[in-house]
């Protein structure tokens, strides 16, 4: 085996440019990202030469509705951006970059939307418990004024290249916008721009549908559907009300859950005669496009990329882009001309020099089900001889997935002599709505189960000692590895819970909105099985915990209570088993602050280096 020299983290993290949104300008010269630097959204504007000009200054460039994502938008003299202050701030594109306000503070808001005229901004908002479309003017500073409200959550705004109509995405509790969610297409009129008439175009229980968009000529709106275990492309004709699937379920996903706002996974061509989109499946995907009169589609190669999102397509050229990873590059700005990848974009993209090649490993439940998982083996050798130790990772969610591209998180501990699994269990996305859906009121259970079978796989293949593992896993993911620990004492040497959800009473309790309903899919009806959540919770089972655990937990978590990670390690060094807590100040549901991440690192190595 090589000897390869672990990077650091600060190295890691330093060299890695995460890229969030893209757009490319009006008039196709230049490129629009915005990007996350310790804890902090920044725009910038990328021209041909590859120099960067940062336009948001001082701001804090991120959507704040929800778990945020719909942080800008361009049009040809300006950029509007959520704030993480809440407001929408207006950047004219042709005066220098000045900055101007547009929307009061008080409120949280995503997804802006600048009208073709550039007179008016189309947005989600939430404000206490209330969300909305609101709209503004671009003029400047005016009051929050709401112009689609009395459903439970919006996403998805889009205006009609006329400005007199808008589309958007909106549904109710208790459902989660991949259960149920529709669209929507309404009328504006007057010198306000109030809200005449609007019309639910497609989209119900089990056959959600979303991200819509017109057409550059006006003529269709297009939409994602859910049609049975897939998802289909719709057309519906503006003029005439017809429907047509342009591609039909045909085995891979359109899309992925909206956990945020602003996701994008398909566009329009600007002659309107073809779509360009993304195809996810098994925990991998393509790109291809669409003809719209024939639905003739053709696969567009984007090798070594393995994992694309956030998909744009030029107004002026054939040229399109994605963010995409590759098995040695963290996300990246990929674009491609006459079916070419051109020269990175992004000089500070971040790529290894080795990295752990990914097997797919797929077995077998009791019931004959087929599960998931990707296996990276170790790029360097631990002293000890033998086979190496592993970690075995959780995703969280848990209604999301594991793709094989560019992690930090395994890079860091493949390079230093591990072996990292990442399970897609039943209830991950990408491997068909049946497979989604096997979750349903078997959350603790379902996924428990896939680990160990998962488990058993690998030793079958000589992969991982079995006295050398540990359970990792955050949010969803934490949840699941305290009920590995509970239920199967003694077969992970540690532990390593962040954020972890423990208290399913509290969590549907006092969880924010988005989520609150989201147990009676995962576990049931709170209401009436009271007993259920109480068993299924592992704060209910803590004294079944014999092996040492490491907590973790950001002190503002809205979502999970911090207080969830004290009873647990109060509960565990009171019977004097292993168990660490760190804290971090200021810090949600999640870390973004580099000193945060970092300690997060080093405090988990010499954990595992402890009891591995």
């Amino acid at each position: 085996m090589k000897i390869i020299k672990p990077l650091s983290i600060q190295e890691l993290i330093a060299s890695i440019k995460r890229v969030n949104n893209i757009y490319y300008s009006i008039d196709g010269k230049t490129i629009f990202y915005t990007t996350n630097n310790n804890e902090k959204g920044e725009l910038f504007e990328l021209a041909v030469n590859g120099e960067d000009t940062k336009l948001s200054r001082d701001l804090n460039v991120r959507g704040t509705v929800g778990y945020g994502g719909g942080d800008f938008d361009i049009s040809k003299y300006m950029a509007v951006v959520s704030d993480k202050s809440g407001s929408i701030f207006k950047i004219n594109l042709k005066t220098s970059q000045k900055i101007k306000r547009i929307t009061p503070a008080n409120i949280r808001s995503s997804s802006p939307k600048i009208s073709p005229d550039e007179k008016w901004v189309l947005y989600v908002y939430e404000q206490g418990d209330n969300n909305g479309i609101g709209i503004t003017s671009t003029r400047g500073l005016s009051e929050h004024n709401q112009l689609v409200i009395s459903s439970d959550f919006y996403m998805h705004p889009t205006w009609h290249p006329d400005g007199e109509r808008i589309a958007w995405v909106e549904w109710d509790h208790p459902f989660m916008p991949w259960d149920s969610s529709r669209i929507k297409i309404g009328r504006l009129d007057g010198t306000q721009l109030k809200l005449l008439e609007e019309d639910c175009i497609d989209g119900k229980l089990d056959a959600s549908a979303n991200q819509p968009q017109f057409s550059p000529n006006g003529k269709w709106l297009s939409y994602i559907k859910r049609n049975g275990n897939w998802d289909d492309l719709v057309l519906y004709d503006l003029n005439t009300h017809a429907k047509k699937s342009i591609i039909k379920r045909n085995d891979f996903h359109l899309r992925l859950p909206d956990w945020v706002q602003g996701s994008r996974s398909y566009q329009w061509a600007s002659d309107s005669s073809t779509i360009y989109f993304i195809k996810y499946h098994q925990g991998t995907s393509s790109l291809s496009k669409v003809h719209i009169n024939t639905s003739k589609t053709e696969s567009i190669n984007i090798s070594p990329y393995i994992w694309a999102s956030q998909i744009s397509v030029s107004k002026t050229s054939d040229e399109i882009m994605f963010i995409g990873s590759s098995i040695r590059e963290a996300d990246q700005i990929v674009r491609i001309s006459n079916n070419k990848i051109l020269p990175k974009s992004l000089k500070s993209g971040h790529e290894q020099d080795f990295a752990a090649k990914p097997k797919e490993i797929s077995f077998s439940t009791d019931d004959d089900s087929m599960v998931y998982a990707w296996y990276f083996p170790p790029l360097a050798q631990k002293e000890q001889s033998g086979l190496p130790p592993c970690i075995l990772n959780i995703h969280s969610g848990p209604t999301s997935v594991k793709h094989p591209g560019f992690s930090l998180d395994t890079a860091f501990f493949t390079s230093r002599g591990f072996a990292v699994i990442h399970l897609n269990y039943r209830g991950s996305v990408t491997f068909g709505y049946d497979y989604q859906y096997a979750l349903h009121r078997k959350w603790g259970e379902a996924e428990v189960q896939d680990a160990i079978h998962l488990i058993d796989a690998l030793k079958k293949r000589g992969l991982v000692d079995p006295k050398k593992m540990a359970v990792k896993g955050s949010s969803a993911g934490g949840f699941s590895v305290l009920n590995l620990l509970i239920k199967f004492p003694g077969l992970f040497k540690a532990g390593i819970c962040s954020y972890a959800v423990s208290d399913l009473v509290d969590d549907a309790q006092f969880t924010h909105k988005f989520e609150r309903y989201y147990h009676q899919f995962l576990t049931g009806d709170f209401s009436t099985e009271y007993d259920r959540f109480v068993s299924r919770s592992p704060i209910s089972h803590l004294r079944e915990i014999k092996d040492p655990v490491a907590l973790f937990h950001g002190a503002e978590d809205k979502v999970v209570s911090p207080n969830q990670s004290q009873k647990i390690f109060d509960s565990l060094t009171k019977r004097n088993i292993p168990c660490i807590f760190k804290l971090y100040e200021g810090e949600g549901h999640g870390f973004r602050k580099q000193e945060n991440i970092e300690d997060y690192y080093n405090t988990v190595i010499i954990f595992l280096n402890k009891y591995l």
